[in-house]
Protein backbone atom coordinates (compact mmCIF):
# COMPACT_ATOMS: atom_id res chain seq x y z
CA UNK A 1 0.00 0.00 0.00
CA UNK A 2 1.01 3.24 -0.55
CA UNK A 3 0.54 4.55 3.21
CA UNK A 4 -3.08 5.66 2.73
CA UNK A 5 -5.20 3.74 4.78
CA UNK A 6 -8.70 2.12 3.90
CA UNK A 7 -10.19 2.79 7.11
CA UNK A 8 -13.00 5.08 7.09
CA UNK A 9 -14.24 4.90 10.27
CA UNK A 10 -13.41 8.68 11.39
CA UNK A 11 -15.28 9.91 8.20
CA UNK A 12 -18.82 11.23 8.74
CA UNK A 13 -21.49 8.76 7.19
CA UNK A 14 -23.00 10.07 3.95
CA UNK A 15 -26.45 10.72 4.19
CA UNK A 16 -28.92 11.25 0.75
CA UNK A 17 -30.63 14.46 0.86
CA UNK A 18 -34.15 12.34 1.67
CA UNK A 19 -32.15 11.55 5.13
CA UNK A 20 -31.17 14.69 5.59
CA UNK A 21 -34.41 16.30 5.43
CA UNK A 22 -36.24 13.43 7.29
CA UNK A 23 -34.08 14.39 10.52
CA UNK A 24 -34.54 18.45 10.01
CA UNK A 25 -37.73 17.77 9.73
CA UNK A 26 -38.18 15.51 13.31
CA UNK A 27 -35.92 17.73 15.23
CA UNK A 28 -37.84 20.93 14.33
CA UNK A 29 -41.07 18.74 15.36
CA UNK A 30 -39.42 17.71 18.32
CA UNK A 31 -38.61 21.09 19.33
CA UNK A 32 -42.45 21.71 18.97
CA UNK A 33 -43.76 18.71 20.86
CA UNK A 34 -41.84 20.23 23.54
CA UNK A 35 -42.57 23.28 23.45
CA UNK A 36 -44.83 24.65 26.40
CA UNK A 37 -46.71 27.12 24.52
CA UNK A 38 -47.47 24.74 21.51
CA UNK A 39 -51.28 25.21 20.91
CA UNK A 40 -51.96 28.22 22.89
CA UNK A 41 -52.23 30.50 19.98
CA UNK A 42 -54.95 28.15 18.79
CA UNK A 43 -57.04 27.99 22.17
CA UNK A 44 -56.76 31.62 22.62
CA UNK A 45 -58.74 31.96 19.15
CA UNK A 46 -60.72 29.59 19.82
CA UNK A 47 -61.31 31.05 23.74
CA UNK A 48 -61.98 34.25 22.51
CA UNK A 49 -64.72 33.43 19.00
CA UNK A 50 -66.25 31.81 21.62
CA UNK A 51 -67.10 34.88 24.33
CA UNK A 52 -67.32 37.46 21.12
CA UNK A 53 -69.75 35.35 19.96
CA UNK A 54 -71.82 34.77 23.20
CA UNK A 55 -71.86 38.95 23.64
CA UNK A 56 -73.23 39.07 20.04
CA UNK A 57 -75.72 36.51 20.34
CA UNK A 58 -76.95 38.13 23.91
CA UNK A 59 -76.97 41.77 22.28
CA UNK A 60 -79.26 40.22 19.51
CA UNK A 61 -81.54 38.61 22.14
CA UNK A 62 -81.60 41.38 24.31
CA UNK A 63 -82.23 43.66 21.08
CA UNK A 64 -85.38 40.90 19.50
CA UNK A 65 -87.08 41.11 23.27
CA UNK A 66 -86.53 44.68 24.30
CA UNK A 67 -86.23 46.87 21.26
CA UNK A 68 -87.77 49.76 22.82
CA UNK A 69 -84.78 50.76 25.21
CA UNK A 70 -82.66 50.86 21.84
CA UNK A 71 -85.43 52.13 19.26
CA UNK A 72 -87.79 54.28 21.20
CA UNK A 73 -91.28 53.82 21.15
CA UNK A 74 -93.34 55.61 17.97
CA UNK A 75 -97.42 55.70 17.33
CA UNK A 76 -96.97 52.95 14.74
CA UNK A 77 -95.40 50.53 17.22
CA UNK A 78 -97.58 50.99 20.05
CA UNK A 79 -100.69 50.89 17.76
CA UNK A 80 -99.32 47.55 16.54
CA UNK A 81 -98.69 46.09 20.26
CA UNK A 82 -101.55 46.95 21.35
CA UNK A 83 -103.92 45.65 18.29
CA UNK A 84 -105.10 49.23 17.08
CA UNK A 85 -105.70 49.32 12.94
CA UNK A 86 -103.53 52.36 11.94
CA UNK A 87 -100.91 54.66 13.59
CA UNK A 88 -102.98 57.46 14.09
CA UNK A 89 -105.01 55.33 16.90
CA UNK A 90 -102.13 55.82 19.38
CA UNK A 91 -101.41 59.89 19.83
CA UNK A 92 -99.06 61.12 22.59
CA UNK A 93 -101.81 62.28 25.43
CA UNK A 94 -100.78 64.17 29.19
CA UNK A 95 -98.42 61.97 30.40
CA UNK A 96 -98.91 58.98 28.11
CA UNK A 97 -100.57 57.81 25.06
CA UNK A 98 -104.27 57.99 24.45
CA UNK A 99 -105.33 54.45 22.09
CA UNK A 100 -107.97 53.92 20.70
CA UNK A 101 -108.83 49.75 19.70
CA UNK A 102 -111.74 48.72 18.23
CA UNK A 103 -113.95 45.78 20.32
CA UNK A 104 -116.57 44.13 19.10
CA UNK A 105 -117.33 46.71 17.21
CA UNK A 106 -117.08 49.42 19.50
CA UNK A 107 -114.46 51.44 19.81
CA UNK A 108 -112.56 52.21 22.95
CA UNK A 109 -109.86 54.42 24.35
CA UNK A 110 -107.45 53.64 26.85
CA UNK A 111 -105.28 55.99 28.51
CA UNK A 112 -101.96 53.94 27.83
CA UNK A 113 -98.44 54.49 30.10
CA UNK A 114 -95.52 52.82 28.66
CA UNK A 115 -92.01 52.14 30.70
CA UNK A 116 -88.67 52.69 29.52
CA UNK A 117 -88.61 48.59 28.58
CA UNK A 118 -91.67 48.89 26.47
CA UNK A 119 -93.87 47.44 28.30
CA UNK A 120 -97.40 49.26 28.80
CA UNK A 121 -100.77 49.21 30.32
CA UNK A 122 -103.98 50.94 29.63
CA UNK A 123 -106.77 51.52 31.59
CA UNK A 124 -110.04 52.16 29.85
CA UNK A 125 -111.59 55.66 29.39
CA UNK A 126 -114.53 57.96 28.56
CA UNK A 127 -117.99 56.33 27.68
CA UNK A 128 -116.87 53.13 26.51
CA UNK A 129 -116.23 51.86 30.12
CA UNK A 130 -119.91 51.35 31.35
CA UNK A 131 -120.06 48.99 28.28
CA UNK A 132 -119.15 45.14 28.58
CA UNK A 133 -117.73 44.44 25.38
CA UNK A 134 -114.08 46.31 26.07
CA UNK A 135 -111.53 45.21 28.60
CA UNK A 136 -111.08 47.60 31.98
CA UNK A 137 -107.29 47.12 31.47
CA UNK A 138 -105.06 46.15 29.08
CA UNK A 139 -101.10 45.51 28.98
CA UNK A 140 -98.37 44.04 27.08
CA UNK A 141 -94.89 44.96 25.45
CA UNK A 142 -94.00 46.11 22.13
CA UNK A 143 -91.81 43.89 20.63
CA UNK A 144 -89.56 43.90 17.38
CA UNK A 145 -92.33 42.94 15.50
CA UNK A 146 -94.17 45.69 16.61
CA UNK A 147 -91.73 47.86 14.96
CA UNK A 148 -91.38 46.17 11.94
CA UNK A 149 -94.98 46.28 11.35
CA UNK A 150 -94.95 50.17 12.21
CA UNK A 151 -92.37 50.63 9.56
Amino acid sequence: MDGVSEDFSGLPEYKSRGERNAERVERRFSQRRNNPYRGHRTRVILVGGFVVALILLTMSLIVLYVPTPYLGTSHGSLASSIGSSSAQDCRPGGSGWICRKETGGTVARYDVKVDWAGCWTGELMGSTAASGNAKPEISGCVSIIDHLRAG
